[in-house]
C-alpha cells in the first residue's frame, strides 16, 4: 500500500500484478481490504488496482460534509486513474462502488474498457426505507454508540446474509466496519446513500453507457435484484449474472464464483473500446 495525492486528499493505493489494469471498487463500511480474494486471483493476469475510498481504510476522511458526495467519488476515480498514469481500465464497482464506476463509464467512456456492477443500487426502489436506515446509522454515530451501530449494521439487509454464515465471518465484517473512520462512515451515509438518486430516475443516462457490461447479482440480494434488472434493461449489450448462494456481499460469500465471473467477462474477446 501507498498514498497518493489527489487534490487535498491523501488516498491510500495497493496495487499488485502485471497486465491490463483493473480497479476494484469497494463497498460501505468494507475499505479495499474487502477485495483479498480477487487480488490474489487476478493479480497472476491484471494489474490490480484497489483503493480506500474517501472516508474508508487509510485513505484520508475529512471531518466535514461537504467534502462527501457522489461527485467526489467519481472525481477520485478519475485522480487515482490519472495519478497512476492509467489512460483506461476495466472498472469492478461493488455496491457504493458502482456509484463512480457507473459515472465513469457514462461521462468518460474512453477511459474504460470493461465495467462490471456488482450488488449495486441497493434499495434504488424504495429509496425512502434506505434513507431511514442511513439516517438510523448516521444517529447511532452521533451518539457514540459504535457497538450498536455494528450490530444494527450487521443485521441489515446489506451485510446480514454474510454475518450470519459464521462467527468468524460475522467477526470480519465487523472488523471491516470498526476500521472504518467515524467521520468517514457519518458522512458517506449522510451525504452519498442519503442523497443519491435512484437508478430508476436516472435510466437516460444508463442508455448512455457505451462499454461491455455485466452486472453481477447475489441471488439472495433482494435490496438490489430490482437495480440489477434495471440495469440489465437499460445498459446497451449488458449481461446479468447471478451469483449462487450469496446475499449483498457476493465478493466476501462467493469469492471463488464472483472472481471467476469476473475473470472470464475480463478475459472475453469482443470490442474494448466504446460503441459509437
Amino acid at each position: 500500500m501507498r498514498k497518493i495525492q489527489i487534490g487535498g486528499l491523501s488516498v491510500a493505493v495497493t496495487e499488485a500484478g502485471a497486465g491490463p489494469p483493473v480497479v476494484l471498487l469497494h463497498g460501505t463500511g468494507c475499505g479495499q481490504r474487502m477485495w483479498f480474494h480477487q487480488i490474489r486471483a487476478l493479480r497472476g493476469h491484471f494489474r490490480v488496482i484497489t483503493y480506500d475510498q474517501r472516508g474508508h481504510g487509510q485513505t484520508d476522511a475529512p471531518a466535514v460534509a461537504a467534502d462527501y458526495s457522489a461527485g467526489h467519488l467519481a472525481r477520485d476515480l478519475v485522480g487515482v486513474l490519472d495519478a497512476l498514469a492509467i489512460e483506461r481500465a476495466a472498472i469492478v464497482g461493488f455496491s457504493l462502488g458502482g456509484g463512480p464506476a457507473l459515472a465513469l463509464a457514462s461521462s468518460r467512456p474512453e477511459r474504460v474498457s470493461r465495467l462490471v456492477l456488482a450488488d449495486v443500487g441497493a434499495g434504488a426502489d424504495d429509496p425512502v426505507k434506505v434513507q431511514w436506515m442511513a439516517r438510523r446509522w448516521v444517529t447511532l454515530i452521533g451518539q457514540g454508540d459504535i457497538d450498536e451501530l455494528v450490530c444494527d449494521m450487521l443485521r441489515s439487509e446489506l451485510f446480514k446474509f454474510y454475518a450470519r454464515r459464521s462467527v468468524r465471518r460475522r467477526k470480519h465484517m465487523a472488523a471491516l466496519i470498526r476500521a472504518t473512520p467515524v467521520d468517514g462512515l457519518r458522512f458517506t451515509l449522510s451525504e452519498v446513500m442519503v442523497k443519491r438518486k435512484s437508478l430508476f430516475r436516472l435510466t437516460g443516462a444508463l442508455k448512455s453507457v457505451r462499454v461491455p457490461t455485466l452486472i453481477l447479482l447475489g441471488e439472495h440480494d433482494y435490496v438490489c435484484s430490482k437495480a440489477a434488472r434495471l440495469m440489465a434493461q437499460n445498459i446497451p449489450g449488458a449481461a446479468l449474472k447471478t451469483i449462487a448462494d450469496s446475499g449483498h456481499m457476493s465478493p466476501l460469500e462467493q469469492p471463488a464464483a464472483f472472481t471467476a465471473a469476473v475473470m472470464e467477462f475480463l478475459s472475453a474477446a469482443g470490442p474494448q473500446r466504446p460503441a459509437a
